[in-house]
């Protein structure tokens, strides 16, 4: 997955123009047709955090880019004067509704975007905070509406930590060097490349030790093993310990001492001799921690074997569940093509944040055009309300 600081927006002239006139099913000159799906979670904030970065995991289960992808939040049931959105990159908010772009615009085939929005709590109230639905659009067909919009419950409550796991895509084979790994081209069969994750705390309290388990996509086996951890037969999951590893809330951290509020990790993945190019979905990152502690900023990573007395020891429950588990996909390219994407070439790189309004869309123009898109499908996305389901958080 793609980690995304906070959401950006990125859009052309010519997509704004084709929601505004709601006519995103009009047939199009090439086939463009391309399957998203969007699920949301993190939207529980610990009582002692003043705020959290929640998120939006964007899908492309096709084999083709989506493009002119566009995210769409409608917040009026978000008790804004409790918790409230930061919709900075984005189009500014109109009756009730946000337009948000997407870094480059394209969603690449297989690929699986970690798109993130600040929540910031607005007093000292807890409890619910009412809902967000949002909705997935892009410049083309899609196949399967009924997982176009996701409705998640905002809500404030519980102490201790709150991790929450960014698990990137294996694209790249690599190298290793005198313990230096170097990115070589694109992963094929055969290759070894390297997964990325990481984890960082939004809760109210330290996490004290870390459980990481790792599940591997079929047709990819872990290279080597790596101390801490516990591997099945297959080499195609593992199970890490470390007692030690110490995360305080990111509300806490502060530059120039030795405390940290999130971990990066890595492993070696290579992909089978004969596995075909694609997209090796169910790949799975799950981290927790063993335990919690309320410990003043004195205490150094250094002393992190055993509690302090002045620490207090309490259960490790993580006050959001729902983001400790991320997806992440093994991307077999195809010799002398891109692997996956649709002829044209690889979708646009991520080289940071790239932060554009959209202009001339109107709130009220929004809010029909996504209306129209809705209707206009074969298979209707209903908008439901908190009662209408279950949360999907």
């Amino acid at each position: 997955m793609i980690f995304r600081n906070r959401a950006a927006a990125y859009l052309g002239a010519g997509a704004a123009g084709v929601l505004a006139a709601g006519s995103f099913a009009a047939p199009a000159l090439a086939d463009d047709t391309a399957d998203l799906a969007i699920k949301a979670t993190g939207t529980t904030i610990a009582v002692g955090a003043p705020g959290k970065d929640a998120s939006v995991s964007l899908l492309n289960k096709s084999k083709v880019d989506a493009k002119n992808v566009l995210v769409a939040l409608d917040i009026s049931k978000l008790k804004t004067d409790l918790v409230d959105i930061d919709e900075s990159g984005c189009n500014p908010r109109e009756d009730g509704w946000i337009l948000c772009g997407i870094e480059g615009d394209t969603i690449r085939a297989g690929e699986d975007v970690d798109w993130f929005f600040p929540l910031t709590r607005k007093g000292a109230e807890v409890g619910s905070a009412g809902s967000i639905t949002a909705v997935i659009l892009h410049g083309g067909p899609d196949p399967d509406e009924s997982d176009n919009a996701v409705t998640v419950d905002v809500k404030v409550e519980g102490t201790g930590p709150d991790l929450t796991v960014v698990a990137d895509d294996v694209r790249k084979a690599v190298k290793v060097e005198g313990g230096t790994i170097t990115e070589v081209g694109d992963l094929y069969a055969g290759n070894t490349g390297q997964l990325i994750y990481g984890a960082f705390n939004q809760g109210d309290q330290a996490a004290r030790g870390l459980r990481i388990e790792v599940q591997l996509p079929k047709g990819a086996t872990f290279a080597e093993k790596e101390p801490d951890c516990t591997y099945n037969a297959a080499m195609t999951s593992l199970t890490c310990e470390y007692t030690k590893a110490v995360l305080i809330p990111t509300a806490q951290d502060k530059d120039g001492d030795d405390l940290y509020s999130g971990a990066r990790f890595y492993n070696l993945v290579t992909v089978a001799d004969g596995v075909k190019p694609s997209s090796l979905t169910g790949g799975k990152v799950t981290i927790e921690s063993l335990g919690a502690q309320e410990a003043p900023s004195a205490l150094r990573t250094a002393a992190t074997s055993a509690l302090p007395e002045n620490a207090t020891g309490v259960a490790g429950n993580d006050v959001d569940p729902s983001d400790n588990t991320d997806d992440f996909a093994v991307v077999v390219a195809a010799k002398g093509g891109t692997g996956g994407g649709d002829g044209d070439g690889p979708g646009l790189p991520v080289t940071g944040v790239q932060v554009g309004l959209i202009g001339g869309v109107g709130a009220a123009v929004l809010a029909a055009g996504v209306a129209m898109f809705l209707v206009s499908r074969r298979r209707r996305v209903v908008l439901v309300t908190p009662g209408d389901e279950k949360t999907n958080a």
